[in-house]
């Protein structure tokens, strides 16, 4: 499932090329894919209106409009954007399809998850009301991060991948976060000592910072867990010894058992 890197160069690459550009149609291929009215609603509504911006909220993509409207939409497992030339063949795994000009930005989706919401810009959608702090954001302190961990009783994995607390993380950038931390994922969060909460603090940031870069970038993750994560008994890339996984937080959890402590 894509996570905040993914989401927020998605959210990069629509605000650089449908920034400022008008809807001139809509055509949904796949009803269930929008969710918040019925597709002649939602088509009617949509067209005309001017894309004024393009934000990310945790894994949620904010299409802003004009005409106090925001287009909310979750990619789920597969779901991305593509701009192409009206005149390109439609892929069958497209869903929907924003008319601009000569050119359309087709929603593919090859598993069906991902959905769009079309609201009021006034109105915050409840599930991204629920979210948490933002972890690349100012307002994401280690004053605030240590008040977030403090009398956790869970894992410290499990905390990183509440959205209600910290939106955005996922089970991949968990995994490279608590890798390059030295933390064992099953270690109970209440039990972090200080030392270790501050440099788990700066790592999550770094980590997604450096994400969004390069996939912004050069189109590919980065991290040196990343690379052998997935493959249980490869070497891990810090010590050599072999790489274990468990189920954390009902995710399957890959990490060292010699590294993380």
């Amino acid at each position: 499932m894509p996570e905040l890197p993914d989401v927020e160069t998605v959210a990069r690459r629509l605000r650089r090329t449908v920034g400022g550009r008008r809807i001139i149609g809509v055509r949904v291929l796949a009803p269930p894919t929008v969710r918040s009215s019925p597709p002649r609603r939602f088509v009617r509504e949509l067209t005309g209106r001017t894309v004024r911006t393009v934000d990310r909220r945790g894994k949620y993509l904010l299409i802003r409009l004009s005409g106090s409207r925001t287009l909310v939409v979750h990619l789920r497992m597969t779901g991305d954007f593509t701009l192409v030339p009206r005149a390109t063949p439609v892929h069958p795994h497209t869903r929907v399809i924003l008319q601009f000009g000569r050119a359309d930005l087709r929603f593919i989706d090859q598993r069906r998850f991902g959905h769009m919401d079309l609201v009021p810009a006034d109105v915050e959608f409840a599930p991204v009301a629920r979210l948490g702090l933002e972890p690349l954001s100012a307002s994401f302190t280690l004053t605030r991060w240590n008040a977030l961990v403090h009398g956790r009783r869970g894992t410290i994995k499990s905390l990183l991948l509440r959205q209600d607390l910290i939106a955005g993380i996922g089970n991949i950038y968990a995994d490279e976060i608590l890798w390059q931390a030295r933390v064992h994922p099953a270690r109970p969060a209440h039990r972090l000592r200080e030392g270790e909460l501050a440099r788990l603090y700066r790592i999550v940031r770094r980590v997604l910072r450096r994400a969004v870069t390069h996939l912004s970038r050069y189109g590919r993750p980065v991290g040196r867990f990343l690379e052998v994560r997935g493959e249980r008994h490869m070497p891990c890339p810090r010590c050599g010894r072999p790489i274990r996984t468990a189920s954390i937080a009902g995710r399957t959890t890959y990490f060292c058992p010699h590294c993380q402590r």
